[in-house]
């Protein structure tokens, strides 16, 4: 899938078929905006774009490093998952997390400070749209 945010490289996205043209994602994506594991996507092989059809109930959230020493990112990947959280993906400067909306936006957002300020930048994947305005769809999961 590519990314749309612009970028031109591809993702490849870990998914399931469900039924024609419909995929469970299976992790959550580093750079296609919008989705994150245990969504049901419909997927346009033409456009390479992706529409979620069900939200699966989880956020994602991409943490960018750079500088930062791999003691400090191995305990926040062990004190997200202490929340709830797991590691979805890895690259040398770049970890891809998926938590439980239950787990909360506060709970998150309080482990994402305990990283250093100096070379870290954070988004969340399936939170806001293109014009940054909320999804509001974790208020339909019950």
């Amino acid at each position: 899938m590519e990314s749309q945010q612009g970028a031109t490289a591809d993702e490849v996205v870990a998914v399931t078929p469900v039924d024609d043209g419909h995929y469970l994602v299976r992790l959550s994506p580093g750079f296609c905006r919008g989705i994150a594991a245990g969504d049901v996507i419909a997927y346009d092989e033409r456009n390479k774009s992706a529409r979620v059809v069900e939200r699966g109930g989880n956020i994602a959230v991409q943490v960018f490093h750079a500088r930062v020493p791999a003691d400090v990112i191995e305990s926040f990947k062990g004190n997200a998952a202490t929340i709830g959280g797991r590691v979805d993906g890895e690259l040398e400067s770049l970890v891809v997390l998926t938590f439980p909306v239950r787990v909360g936006f506060p709970s998150i957002e309080s482990l994402l400070a305990t990283l250093p300020e100096d070379g870290v930048e954070w988004e969340y994947g399936n939170v806001f749209d293109e014009q940054g305005e909320p999804l509001t769809w974790w208020k339909d999961i019950a």
